[in-house]
């Protein structure tokens, strides 16, 4: 039975480490709250400059996409078998525009995502996909950052 804590949580991911511990409490909130969990990710499809062959570059881009879908269902599979209502979505522009849209159509009650945890130069010239959905959600946005080794 869901609560009306969270009905709804989007979990996006980019299959990194910190996505996969923000993936691991989404599905410990969902199975002790009763969250269906909207599964999402961001494919960013690559720039293709120069002539032909463009057909290897598309066919790289269609087995990445691929990729993506059945992994996402992979992940979607073993949280069910615990109960967890999940679907998901691949969805393709930008990350953090995507992720905020998403979250609105679905009214999610929250979003769930890893964060690297760039500093310094590195996130200013990478941007942080998590600041800017921070910054823009419809719904509150928990960051889960992988802890550092021991």
């Amino acid at each position: 039975m869901a609560t009306d804590v969270l009905r709804r949580i989007v979990a996006p991911t980019d299959f990194s480490e910190c996505a996969e511990e923000a993936w691991a409490l989404t599905q410990r909130l969902a199975e002790a709250l009763g969250s269906e969990v909207v599964l999402v990710h961001v494919f960013v499809e690559p720039p293709i400059y120069g002539d032909p062959p463009m057909v290897t570059s598309w066919t790289v881009v269609a087995d990445t996409q691929k990729w993506v879908s059945d992994e996402l269902e992979r992940w979607a599979e073993r949280a069910r078998t615990k109960g967890i209502e999940v679907r998901t979505v691949v969805v393709t522009g930008s990350s953090a525009q995507e992720i905020v849209r998403l979250a609105g159509e679905e009214h999610a009650d929250a979003i769930v995502m890893g964060t690297h945890g760039r500093a310094g130069l590195n996130r200013a010239l990478l941007g942080s996909v998590a600041d800017r959905v921070i910054r823009t959600a419809p719904c509150p946005v928990l960051t889960v950052r992988k802890p550092d080794s021991e």
